[in-house]
């Protein structure tokens, strides 16, 4: 999604106010009245996080310890029990005890607030010597929340939000993202835009894959109606599917019914098969015997004729 600058101001105005609708978000008084010290170890909590985990443990910290230089002598393992509930707790402990250690080999105390006296940028380039303002999104929190400058933080959840709303690239330097914000956000309302794309953040823009249809930027993200498009079109394709399969089944069918034998005969097929299989083989009838051969009869002998007349009635004597 490509706009121009003033669009994409104009868009995120409408971001901002669509949001408000759903979130109502309110003042966060526990992080507007940090000191510097505190506004470090806040940022390192907080990134990637929620405000209500980082306030948690920006509280377990002053309630757990004496002061920062018991942080500072403790051991890692006992940090990370201080965070709790947070990610990446292993990375963030000893970034908050190399901090607190570079602020007292440099100081010999925790304390900061001669800072807040100075112009911002000359507070902010004193800062940058300790590793853990290297972070841009720690940097952001400190001049935001204790030096009273105008800053956006942008840790990978907000980064994740700019680019599915079509305001950032995946290549964008997270600098030129920041100042792209802080030019079309105002001032007095960045409080208020920083929580509200957190919580949308950790609500329903989530990672891997956001949860669209509960989101109230549905209508105007290009994420959302790009999946809702995409969801669209593997409906009708299914249904269209659905629809060729249920045509080749009742052509299936139609055409076993035509060559299946009737009930009756197919019924009474297997019980004659099985009774003709049962039958005994017919005996072939004996062929009758052949008359003898005729004897030839030979005549009757002819009797002997006599040379005497035979004497008869009324013969001469």
């Amino acid at each position: 999604m490509r706009m121009a600058t003033q669009s994409k101001a104009q868009f995120l105005n409408d971001v901002h106010t669509l949001l408000k609708k759903r979130y109502k978000p309110k003042p966060d008084k526990g992080s507007s009245r940090l000191t510097v010290l505190e506004s470090v170890v806040y940022g390192i909590c907080h990134e990637g996080s929620t405000r209500e985990q980082a306030n948690q443990a920006l509280s377990r910290f002053k309630d757990g310890f004496f002061d920062w230089n018991e942080v500072r002598v403790s051991t890692v393992d006992e940090i990370q029990g201080v965070l709790v509930g947070l990610s990446d707790a292993d990375s963030r402990a000893p970034k908050i005890r190399r901090f607190l250690r570079q602020l007292f080999e440099k100081t010999y105390a925790f304390n900061l607030e001669a800072l807040t006296k100075k112009p911002l940028k000359e507070s902010v380039k004193a800062l940058s010597e300790y590793e853990a303002l290297q972070s841009e999104y720690v940097e952001a929190s400190v001049t935001r929340l204790a030096l009273g400058g105008h800053a956006i933080p942008v840790d990978v959840p907000t980064r994740r939000v700019m680019e599915r709303l079509g305001l950032a690239d995946r290549s964008a330097d997270p600098s030129a993202l920041r100042s792209f914000l802080e030019r079309s956000v105002p001032k007095n309302r960045a409080s208020e835009f920083i929580d509200l794309i957190e919580d949308l953040a950790h609500d329903v823009c989530i990672d891997p894959e956001p949860d669209c249809p509960r989101c109230e930027l549905r209508k105007v993200c290009p994420t959302g109606l790009a999946r809702k498009e995409e969801a669209a079109v593997a409906a009708k394709s299914a249904a269209t599917q659905a629809r060729v399969n249920a045509k080749a089944k009742e052509k299936a069918e139609k055409g076993a019914i035509v060559t299946q034998k009737p009930p009756e005969i197919a019924k009474a097929a297997p019980k004659a098969a099985a009774k003709e299989a049962h039958k005994p083989p017919l005996k072939e009838a004996p062929k009758p015997p052949s008359p003898p051969p005729a004897k030839a009869v030979a005549p009757p002998p002819t009797p002997p004729k006599s040379s005497k007349p035979s004497k008869g009635r009324g013969g001469t004597k």
